[in-house]
């Protein structure tokens, strides 16, 4: 077997830059197809686009309107960067469970919970989160 013979290692990816809110249902779409692409099944998918969902809607509510999304996908597994351009996190924001009463609060825990891997990086200059999921081998 070549080179030329062998399936292409190297993940997919695309970006789209400037999301607004109506542009989030064509984004977990995407999110969607490339889930299914790198072979999640179809629980581990619908999760996987829950969470994507919130961290988008997140980032256009609370950074600046807009996001930009990249989505990587490869053999076995798929990453979405969100990437907003609002002042950054607060100090008190956190993946854990609010209380009952509390309204809000509660998107990075159940984010946290969906995907196999959540990364946040904040600064004065916005947010970046990166969710990954993983295809279970069969």
């Amino acid at each position: 077997m070549t080179s030329a013979d062998q399936p292409d290692s190297r993940p997919a990816v695309a970006t789209v830059r400037g999301v607004t809110a109506p542009g989030v249902a064509a984004v977990r779409h995407r999110v969607t197809d490339a889930a299914v692409s790198a072979g999640l099944d179809s629980d581990s998918t619908e999760q996987f686009t829950i969470a994507v969902n919130e961290v988008v809607i997140n980032a256009i509510q609370h950074g600046g309107g807009t996001a930009d999304v990249t989505i990587e996908v490869g053999l076995g597994a798929v990453a979405v960067t969100v990437r907003d351009h609002g002042g950054g996190m607060s100090a008190d924001v956190s993946p854990r469970l609010p209380s009952p009463q509390t309204l809000g609060g509660r998107g990075l825990w159940l984010v946290q919970r969906l995907c196999t891997d959540v990364t946040i990086d904040t600064s004065g200059e916005g947010t970046v989160v990166t969710l990954s999921a993983f295809a279970t081998p069969r």
